[in-house]
């Protein structure tokens, strides 16, 4: 498989006396590099939920003077050899979704800015979940939403990108501002034209994404009997549906569990929506890192079957 020409579509930099030439500790450089990682992926499932079954890279390079990591797509890249690590099979089959003909760059490029519309957002609020959403504005024919702070000052940001945001967990940028410091400053940046829009996280602002306040059973390895890979036909309940993201939670001994079909739209589950049901289908602990198994399992469905009647709302 050849590569096509790579170029620059974002970047992590830390500045300040602790980033002095490029050079931060080991650990600090891992965290970032892991969050990163996480972030990107968890935006780019948000774009395809067959992000969630692939296994593939992200390309950065470490740049000089401030400890900067770029983040590079392909130019003329299809999804169907999107970065480093498709499998042909794999690459085609995502193609023929949501996705369709866009490019490595332009895909990585998206989730960049919606990272960048979580940090303005936490920034302006001081909250990292929670935001008010009865007092909101719109502009641009409803494309920009405006959650507004306690003062009643809105933020704008992308509808779609807010629709991403209000499923990201609390801990989503957490490793990648643990490394801020009162002699380190934080940016994200996304290549725009003739230049690159920056967002920055300075120390006063690290604890509002500290991830406080989150559910006591993220921190834990939920179900480890759900290995990844197990087929499994597990009782419980559909509880909600999004299908900007073609996804269904699904209550089970307590907790919610994430639910993308294995073929098709998550409208086929509708009649089974609050209902006790029968879920079958293939567990994944891979949907953002690549080498360690996520705490709580994600269920590729292939059956649904309710176990009882009742008249549904329709979220969709």
């Amino acid at each position: 498989m050849e590569l096509a020409q790579m170029e620059e579509v974002g970047f992590l930099k830390y500045d300040g006396e602790d980033a002095t030439k490029g050079v931060i500790d080991a650990a600090s450089a891992g965290s970032a590099l892991i969050g990163l990682d996480e972030a990107i992926r968890f935006f780019n499932e948000r774009q395809s939920s067959e992000f969630a079954r692939l296994d593939y890279q992200i390309p950065v390079k470490i740049g000089e003077g401030s400890w900067v990591a770029v983040v590079l797509g392909g130019v003329g890249l299809v999804t169907t050899a999107f970065a480093l690590g498709y499998a042909k099979k794999a690459g085609e089959k995502l193609a023929e979704n949501d996705i369709g003909e866009k490019t490595s760059g332009e895909i990585l490029k998206k989730s960049m800015s919606a990272i960048q519309s979580l940090i303005r957002l936490i920034k302006h609020t001081k909250q990292n979940k929670d935001w008010d959403t009865k007092n909101i504005q719109w502009k641009n024919g409803n494309e920009l939403i405006g959650i507004p702070n306690s003062r009643g000052e809105h933020v704008f940001i992308p509808f779609e990108h807010f629709k991403w945001i209000s499923e990201a967990p609390r801990k989503i940028l957490v490793r990648v501002t643990e490394v801020v410091s009162t002699k380190r400053i934080l940016s994200i940046g996304v290549k725009e034209d003739g230049g690159f829009d920056e967002v920055q996280i300075t120390p006063d602002e690290k604890l509002f994404f500290s991830g406080t306040d989150i559910e006591p059973d993220e921190e834990d390895f939920l179900f480890p009997e759900l290995e990844h890979g197990q087929r499994v036909k597990l009782e419980g309940k559909l509880t909600r549906g999004n299908e900007s993201s073609n996804s269904v939670g699904f209550e089970y001994q307590g907790h919610i569990l994430n639910c993308i079909p294995d073929e098709g739209s998550i409208v086929q589950y509708k009649p089974a929506l609050f209902l006790k049901c029968v879920v079958e289908g293939t567990i994944t602990r891979l949907t953002r890192k690549r080498n360690v198994a996520e705490r709580r399992p994600t269920i590729i469905v292939k059956r649904v079957t309710p176990l009882e009647n009742d008249e549904q709302h329709n979220l969709f």
